[in-house]
């Protein structure tokens, strides 16, 4: 991830812990981490040979993998683009996104072409970003998602041109989602020439180059191909600032602070969206609050202990204690007006913070 930039560095998960009418449960949300985006698809020979976990064109996988991509993005704004390289072809101006967009684009895009005479100028198909004023035409935060198998003509290094553009747009992060494939299963399925497993292996350690130049992430296609979690890990990873997750319809008994078993299944949403975040770069910050009825310094205490029940359920999930750590605040931090019922039961609450 980018780490200049502190909204990158800092995901903030909060968990209130309230007493409301309704039914419990977990709802997440995201916040925007970019203003655009761009697919930007390699169309060159080789993402015309076979992808042999679908048997079919890894371009055509791409197709695939655009298409849950859309489904799950949310809608927050961002401008968004789809382009093609070697050679570039815009199949998507520039335009705020909504989902479902791109599959008029992906029309566009040809499952098959002829492999050879294609060339793979994978340095320059890169630098077309710049040449076609792409990037001139955004200003913000901006990711690229590259979608490739890396594989490069003899004599072009695409490190360099992503080492150009970081250096020149450093608003711009590059992520990629790699169809390299150096362990391919049936080399008889791959058309061509069969597959040149060293060849592949060179392409899967150039994008995750292209990813680590560009402060982004890489991921396997095979490891987001109908897999909705996955992908789903992979958006919230690249288009998500922070995620809010808020649990509704669990509360402590008066002077208490275990948790009810009716309640675990909550809790039990909340270490699931938790897993999201590929969590164990992450320090938890588990902050219990109160309503202002009752002492300060006993309410301060009660925090802390509702705090650490919360620690101590997280740790029999999995989560590991030495990663996490508990504040009590007491009432010190309302978030809603303690003279009326509703207000108070705001501020009954438990907050999580990961900090990177």
């Amino acid at each position: 991830m980018r780490r200049n930039r502190k909204s990158w560095k800092v995901i903030l998960v909060v968990v209130s812990l309230m007493v409301l009418a309704g039914a419990a449960g977990a709802a997440a949300q995201c916040g925007p981490k970019v203003d655009n985006f761009f697919i930007f698809v390699d169309q060159s020979g080789s993402m015309y040979m076979t992808y042999y976990q679908l048997s079919a064109t890894k371009m055509f996988a791409v197709k695939q993998l655009i298409t849950q991509m859309d489904r799950l993005i949310p809608e927050l704004g961002y401008k968004a683009g789809v382009d093609l390289f070697a050679p570039f072809q815009e199949v998507q101006p520039l335009t705020v996104y909504r989902q479902g967009m791109f599959a008029p684009a992906l029309d566009l895009i040809k499952d098959e072409q002829k492999i050879f005479g294609r060339e793979t100028p994978m340095k320059t198909g890169i630098l077309e970003l710049e040449q076609k004023a792409v990037l001139e035409k955004v200003t913000g935060p901006t990711s690229v998602i590259l979608l490739t198998d890396g594989k490069a003509s003899q004599g072009e290094d695409p490190l360099a041109s992503v080492k150009q553009l970081v250096a020149k747009y450093p608003r711009v992060a590059f992520h990629v989602i790699s169809l390299a494939q150096p362990n391919a299963k049936d080399p008889r399925a791959i058309k061509g020439a069969g597959v040149n497993r060293e060849e592949e292996r060179r392409g899967a350690n150039t994008n995750q180059q292209i990813a680590k130049l560009g402060h982004g992430i890489c991921v396997d296609a095979a490891d987001l191909l109908n897999n909705q979690a996955a992908m789903q890990s992979f958006v919230n990873l690249v288009f998500c600032a922070k995620e809010k997750i808020i649990l509704r319809g669990i509360q402590f008994d008066f002077d208490k602070s275990d948790i009810k078993p009716e309640y675990q299944p909550i809790l039990d949403e909340a270490v699931s969206q938790l897993r999201k975040w590929v969590w164990p770069d992450y320090t938890l910050v588990i902050n219990g609050h109160t309503d202002s009825v009752g002492k300060p310094d006993y309410n301060m205490k009660l925090s802390e202990r509702r705090a650490m029940a919360v620690r101590d359920y997280f740790a029999t999930k999995g989560i590991p204690s030495g990663k996490m750590k508990t504040v009590g605040h007491g009432p010190n931090v309302p978030i809603a007006d303690n003279q009326t019922d509703d207000g108070r039961a705001l501020n009954r609450r438990v907050e999580l913070d990961l900090l990177q």
